[in-house]
């Protein structure tokens, strides 16, 4: 996982299923469970909560916002800039904000 230190940390801005239930009994709980969970993603996307990054993006794109961590970290984003925080992408660098 290339944002995060290691897999131990939970995302706050990502989805992906948990396995389906087998008994067609426990498909209400399944669902009511993912959509609580995709419920509070949108909720961290539409407060513009952002994960740390420890690792630059490889394709950044002109507009990309990004919180650069790992400050005091060697090999980490945060250390390659010189501190952790917020940056965007302005076609060219990375440039703090």
């Amino acid at each position: 996982m290339a944002n995060a230190p290691s897999k131990n940390v939970k995302s706050v801005n990502r989805w992906s299923p948990n396995p389906a239930p087998v008994d067609p009994a426990q498909l209400p709980d399944y669902l009511f469970s993912e959509l609580s969970r995709v419920g509070s993603i949108i909720f961290n996307l539409d407060t513009f909560r952002l994960e740390p990054t420890y690792v630059a993006p490889e394709k950044p794109r002109a507009g990309d916002i990004r919180y650069a961590a790992g400050y005091g970290t060697t090999g980490t984003w945060g250390a390659t800039l010189g501190a952790d925080g917020i940056y965007w992408y302005n076609g060219t660098a990375w440039t703090a904000m």
